[in-house]
């Protein structure tokens, strides 16, 4: 066997190994907090005027994430500490079919916001004078029903008018 055949049989391998190469990323998405406060970068927001920011990292290694936004389904799952209410769910946007490839699987960022009729005061009368702090649990799930990790984010302070 000469040279030559030596390289194009070394070439055909890593081409072969590398189209076999499997995705080894789980299949229960991932996420990670990278940022939660106000719009302004500070921890404290007035009440029906702000919006807070929650962005994390998500990662799902069979590309399943999202749900129809008009289906019954939700993404997204937030606790707020303050109330016994549970976690209340969200839709992601639409995410294009055509990125979606449980070979591969998916990873980007979520930026979701606390719009001021989310995030609120608490209806007695310390908190309607002084402001009132909270912070968050959140999980997504992808529509096989896996659920994440779940992450806390820092402490943010609503303020009245």
């Amino acid at each position: 066997m000469n040279i030559r055949s030596v390289v194009y049989l070394l070439l055909l391998s890593v081409v072969v190994f590398s189209c076999n190469k499997t995705n080894d990323v789980s299949k229960i998405p991932q996420i990670s907090l990278l940022y939660f406060g106000a719009g302004d970068g500070t921890d404290s927001m007035v009440v029906n005027i702000d919006t807070a920011f929650l962005q994390f990292s998500l990662v799902d290694g069979d590309a399943d994430i999202g749900n129809d936004p008009n289906g019954t389904q939700n993404d997204i799952f937030i606790k707020d500490f303050r109330f016994d209410t549970g976690y209340v769910g969200y839709h992601f946007p639409a995410i294009d079919q055509s990125i979606e490839d449980p070979k591969k699987g998916i990873q980007g960022k979520c930026l979701f916001q606390f719009t001021p009729d989310i995030l609120t005061i608490r209806d007695d009368s310390l908190h309607k004078e002084t402001g009132d702090t909270t912070h968050f649990e959140v999980y997504i799930a992808d529509r096989a029903g896996n659920q994440s990790n779940h992450i806390i984010t820092g402490r943010i302070i609503v303020r009245p008018k």
